[in-house]
């Protein structure tokens, strides 16, 4: 994709506005901005999802489904309000993201353990720019407006199995299937009336599908009671860029970076818990494969929260969480060191409750709520957001 040099220096219109329904104007540079696939409780506990207490479906802690004794199912939305401004060029504006939901469905498989099924986004690279310039045509210079559009992005399908090795031992194993598309599409519109009427809209673009797999495994463990751990590892093939037949840019692929989660939860008291997480992913070896000066090394982040479970709201038990999270972002619009940060605060509510069978109360029906406040700066681009994070989760279906 980006090969095709017309079009990716049009992806260098970075310092011009950018909206749409991106994540982030950070779409712009590299393959695109990563997309946090976590429910929201994960969410209001740093972001960072793994080694929280607990059964979960997540993509990032395989063995987090293995104590689930019945049909599980949840769905995730997540929008989010973005502002920015650009101290070199003194731009400002603004925008709203909808990205497509996180699912996961999970069933258990004969007392041999719990089969999962999930689709998350992974990769954001919806943008769209904007720039007036001037052209010389037969000695004459024209001013011209070009706008540059991208649409898609990479999503991934993962089937998973996790199961319980022991009361406080336990291992998953997922794969997944990389998928996704992208169009591009630069149009060049002569301002001047006379040549606008003389000459048509100039156009380029392509369109290109995503594939690759990847594979993670994980185990997680509790330390008595008053501690339980988590870790996991992803490796991915390349992933695959190509061309539609009609498309001039060339295909491409990517090397895309093992990634590494670690988390713990540890009991204060009972119904007080505290938490935190690390992942850490290396983008650097594919700085030969996309623009230059867009990839900025290691997307690093960490994140903690503490939990109130004990919470309750008109007689129904309503979890209270907050947390903070930090991270390295793997890919720059400026060449610098892109940082997000962000607080977030939520709570859950248990809508229906049956009878206790495991170690936890079987639920019918839960909905979880996270506010979040963050914001990025690469450079000369600043960005703050705002963003919800409702999961509904309904069990024994």
């Amino acid at each position: 994709m980006n090969r095709s040099s017309t079009l990716f220096a049009l992806v260098l219109l970075a310092a011009t506005p950018l909206a749409g329904h991106a994540q982030s104007i950070l779409s712009a540079a590299g393959l695109g901005f990563p997309v946090d696939a976590v429910d929201a409780r994960a969410q209001a506990l740093g972001g960072v999802d793994i080694g929280l207490q607990g059964d979960a479906i997540t993509a990032g802690d395989p063995a987090a489904a293995a104590h689930l004794i019945v049909g599980t199912v949840m769905m995730t939305a997540v929008p989010s309000w973005v502002s920015y401004s650009n101290s070199a060029t003194k731009e400002t504006g603004s925008f709203r993201a909808a990205p497509f939901p996180l699912i996961g469905i999970a069933y258990p498989a004969f007392n041999l353990g719990v089969v999962t099924f999930s689709f998350e986004s992974v990769l954001d690279q919806r943008y769209r720019g904007e720039e007036a310039a001037t052209v010389s045509l037969s000695d004459t210079l024209l001013a011209v407006t070009d706008s540059f559009t991208s649409a898609g992005g990479v999503s991934q399908i993962r089937l998973g199995f996790a199961r319980a090795v022991s009361r406080s031992l336990s291992v998953g194993l997922s794969v997944g299937r990389y998928g996704g598309s992208l169009t591009r599409r630069l149009v060049r519109t002569f301002n001047d009336t006379i040549a606008s009427s003389a000459l048509s809209r100039f156009q380029a673009g392509g369109y290109w599908d995503y594939s690759g797999v990847a594979i993670t495994g994980g185990l997680s463990a509790d330390l008595g009671t008053v501690a339980h751990v988590a870790g996991s590892m992803t490796w991915s093939s390349k992933l695959k860029a190509t061309a539609s037949s009609d498309t001039k840019g060339s295909s491409a692929s990517f090397d895309l970076p093992v990634q590494v989660r670690l988390g713990a939860t540890g009991i204060l008291a009972p119904g007080l818990a505290i938490n935190a997480g690390f992942t850490r992913a290396d983008w650097s070896s594919i700085k030969n494969q996309v623009a230059t000066g867009t990839v900025s090394g290691a997307d690093i982040t960490w994140g903690a929260g503490i939990e109130l479970s004990r919470a309750s709201f008109l007689g129904r038990r309503a979890p209270l969480r907050v947390g903070y999270r930090h991270s390295d972002l793997p890919f720059s619009l400026t060449g610098s060191k892109p940082v997000e940060t962000a607080w977030s605060a939520g709570f859950g509510l248990v809508l229906k409750q049956a009878q206790t069978l495991t170690r936890s109360a079987l639920t019918q029906a839960s909905v979880d709520l996270t506010f979040e406040n963050g914001q990025r700066t690469d450079g000369s681009v600043k960005e703050s957001f705002k963003r919800l994070a409702l999961t509904l989760r309904l069990t024994g279906y």
